[in-house]
């Protein structure tokens, strides 16, 4: 029984549903698995067997392309406005049958404002997306089969995923786009003037205590072995440092590494921080996307240079709530001889730039 339907405009949306399809397919079997291209047989009327696929009441999977709005129609006007749109049929049957809607936001494309949708379809805007994106696309495959999961699609016992762990994938994919300087992120143009981080909702005693206590320099390392000075060594950048921005404003960075992996998480913050922040949140507000936080998340790889540490992180901004990504970048940090700090620059795919940041240990 098919419990899951793959929705797409076919001039722009048939590479990646084709992609997402056989994706799924290894994970939940092919018999829950709607795609058209494969599941419509000779003679069959594919709203005939799209009603019976939805009558079951899957999830269904929306690609949000360039075309779903913007493809026109040859008697004029755009065909989702037209009755004859298989799109806005697809999506008045799935509501019409209780099915959950999904929409997937394929690079640089956000969700559509309310009132650029039709009136029958303006339900669409408020459904909840998901990112599905080229460079990240296992990460953000794995993390739409957990959305599935939750909504009790079992996965096939029998299917042999081969999409490779999600830490291996998205570290693979920070290396391409630190080498080839990152894709540009269409229509976001944000400078980055200082980010924040997030520590976990469940802190220890001893960092619950000193969450608010301004940021000082640690002490300098011990010697080794009394031959090789400590600034030699690599230095522990796992735990907590701070951004200090113009406004003398102390940020918490969370930095875990286990092996050569480093994930980063940022606190959230809001737009009035930063005026361009501020004026992004008044531009896609229009577009039906409300931002009033803003903080970052990334995984990366620690290297040494020389015996000192460096830091290179792949890194997506978004929403308080974690909606997104409203920019991406590259963080890369250099830790200092003693320790003490890390310094580098943060690359803004959406504003094409860099920003200098400084970082400092709390004790």
């Amino acid at each position: 029984m098919n419990r899951i339907f793959i929705s797409y405009r076919s001039s722009d949306g048939k590479k990646d549903a084709a992609r997402l399809a056989a994706d799924l397919n290894e994970r939940f079997g092919k018999h829950q698995v709607f795609f058209d291209k494969e599941d419509l047989v000779g003679g069959t009327s594919w709203r005939d067997a799209i009603n019976d696929t939805l009558g079951t009441r899957p999830a269904v999977l929306v690609l949000v392309t360039p075309d779903l709005l913007g493809a026109r129609h040859p008697d004029g006007g755009r065909r989702i406005d037209h009755e004859d749109d298989p799109i806005r049929g697809e999506l008045l049957t799935a509501r019409n049958n209780g099915a959950i809607i999904v929409p997937l936001l394929t690079d640089g494309v956000v969700m559509p404002a309310q009132d650029t949708l039709p009136a029958p379809l303006q339900f669409f805007s408020e459904a909840h997306a998901q990112p599905l994106r080229t460079d990240d696309w296992n990460a953000d495959v794995q993390r739409i089969v957990d959305d599935l999961k939750a909504h009790r699609i079992t996965p096939d016992a029998t299917a042999q995923p081969t999409i490779p762990p999600v830490v291996a994938s998205t570290a693979r994919a920070m290396v391409q786009r630190v080498q080839r300087g990152l894709m540009i992120l269409g229509g976001v143009v944000v400078a980055l003037v200082g980010i924040g981080l997030l520590l976990p909702e469940q802190k220890d005693a001893d960092a619950q205590g000193e969450a608010d206590r301004p940021p000082q320099y640690a002490a300098a390392p011990a010697r080794n072995d009394g031959t090789i000075p400590a600034a030699a060594q690599p230095a522990d950048t796992a735990g907590i440092w701070w951004s200090i921005d113009e406004q003398n404003r102390a940020l918490r960075v969370l930095l875990t590494v286990q092996a050569d992996t480093v994930e980063l998480q940022t606190d959230a913050f809001p737009v009035s921080w930063y005026p361009n922040w501020q004026t992004y949140a008044d531009g896609v507000r229009g577009m039906g996307l409300v931002v009033n936080e803003v903080r970052y998340v990334g995984k990366g790889k620690l290297t040494h240079v020389m015996g000192v540490p460096r830091v290179e992180v792949a890194v997506q901004a978004v929403t308080g709530d974690g909606r997104g990504p409203l920019d991406t970048g590259a963080l890369v940090l250099d830790a200092s001889a003693d320790g003490h700090e890390l310094t580098g620059q943060l690359w803004s795919n959406g504003g094409q730039n860099n920003t200098p940041l400084r970082l400092v240990r709390r004790r």
